[in-house]
């Protein structure tokens, strides 16, 4: 019974370090695709958007999304949270 309260232990330890590590740039990608489709199904319906750029900004990472009607800027923070802006392009 000793032996498997370290393994125990030692396996917590692993998978809190995990899910408490700095994102890399493709999980902030998925994060900022997941919270963008959560934004366009509460707001107003988004048109088909891509991937224009992801750069790494203080503690997160800035995802740019690109539609024909707009441009989408997710911040992805190193805790998770996201904050999606919206700038309508010029007609």
């Amino acid at each position: 019974m000793r032996r498997v309260l370290p393994g125990a232990a030692l396996l917590s330890c692993l998978a809190l370090g995990a899910c408490a590590g700095p994102l890399s740039q493709r999980e902030a990608q998925i994060a900022a695709a997941r919270s963008l489709r959560s934004y366009c199904a509460e707001t107003a319906r988004c048109a088909p958007y891509r991937v224009t750029r992801t750069q790494r900004l203080g503690d997160g990472w800035l995802v740019d999304f690109e539609s024909a009607t707009s441009t989408y800027g997710v911040m992805v923070h190193r805790n998770g949270s996201t904050d999606v802006t919206n700038w309508q392009k010029p007609s």
